[in-house]
């Protein structure tokens, strides 16, 4: 399962931007999935929670949104979301489009309290 590789990468990365950032106690990481990534959003989740209890003491909420399927036709210039894996504009017929969105992994936001700075 890749999927608990990319948790790892997901941890050492908010890991080290909680280093950078200065930040204390983390309560809740976002992150966006396209549903074109070939990344499974609950085999994430199951395996962050799994793997989380090794890094943070405290529980630690994984929020994730799935970013549908986008396209734009490069005939007609026009956007619009691929359903059913059919890659065809709805608005002229066209084949040739380029995907927009929905290909993404990435992590987006983290929720965390603020280390206070000795004075």
């Amino acid at each position: 399962m890749h999927e608990r590789s990319l948790v790892k990468g997901l941890i050492e990365q908010v890991l080290e931007e909680g280093r950078n950032r200065r930040l204390g106690q983390l309560h809740e990481i976002r992150i966006e999935i396209g549903e074109f990534s070939g990344v499974e959003p609950l085999l994430v989740k199951s395996a962050f929670d799994e793997m989380a209890v090794e890094y943070w003491p405290t529980r630690v909420e994984l929020k994730i949104e799935v970013i549908p399927l986008s396209a734009i036709c490069q005939a007609c210039q026009s956007s619009f979301r691929v359903t059913d894996f059919r890659f065809i504009c709805p608005k002229c017929g066209g084949g040739e489009v380029k995907i927009t969105a929905g290909e993404e992994l990435k992590l987006v936001n983290l929720r965390a309290e603020a280390v206070k700075q000795n004075e």
